[in-house]
């Protein structure tokens, strides 16, 4: 996640839905910054991702699996802001 930190992610996911706030929580998977990316070059994060599908088809009468099908991808991401809440 660009500051040492990672995250799996097993599952398919949530779909989407507008119904979903953009400042709310991932329902099923997430990360979250402790730290602004004021100290990095480009005072931003490199973040990196991997998305993996096993891939399971059906057509012409016949049946197969590819699995292990990858896609990876990077970006600069900035972290302006870390608040942080005191509770008991």
């Amino acid at each position: 996640m660009g500051e040492g930190g990672s995250v799996v992610c097993r599952g398919p996911g949530t779909p989407y839905s507008d119904a979903f706030s953009p400042k709310a929580s991932s329902p099923d998977c997430g990360y979250t910054y402790r730290r602004a990316s004021l100290s990095p070059p480009g005072g931003a994060y490199r973040v990196s991702v991997q998305v993996t599908w096993d891939v399971e088809w059906h057509g012409g009468g016949q049946a197969g699996v590819v699995p292990g099908l990858a896609m990876t991808a990077q970006r600069q991401l900035v972290v302006d802001e870390v608040q942080a809440v005191v509770t008991r």
